[in-house]
């Protein structure tokens, strides 16, 4: 949940503030900078959440990656602190 992470908290608290400074005037109806202000918000929640499933992604190919390298070495040269890592790899990506 995006919202439980302290720093896009902060993120968020920030681009409401910017958002505000920058639409608020004698212009503009209360209705209407809120409006603004939802709309920008949803879509900094998009990029937010999608820069999150990104590095995820990166972070879940790294592993795989790493475990099949393992693998490699664990059928070449058995050894049992590497079937222990090659183990706790696997629960990681599960």
């Amino acid at each position: 949940m995006l919202l439980n992470n302290e720093q896009i908290i902060e993120e968020i608290k920030r681009e409401i503030k910017i958002c505000i400074e920058m639409n608020e005037n004698e212009n503009t109806t209360t209705q209407n900078l809120w409006d603004t202000v939802k709309a920008v918000l949803r879509g900094k929640f998009i990029a937010i959440q999608a820069h999150l499933k990104k590095q995820e992604k990166s972070q879940l190919n790294h592993l795989t990656l790493h475990l099949k390298q393992l693998e490699k070495e664990e059928m070449k040269n058995p050894r049992v602190s590497r079937r222990k890592e090659i183990v706790k790899i696997r629960a990681e990506i599960n």
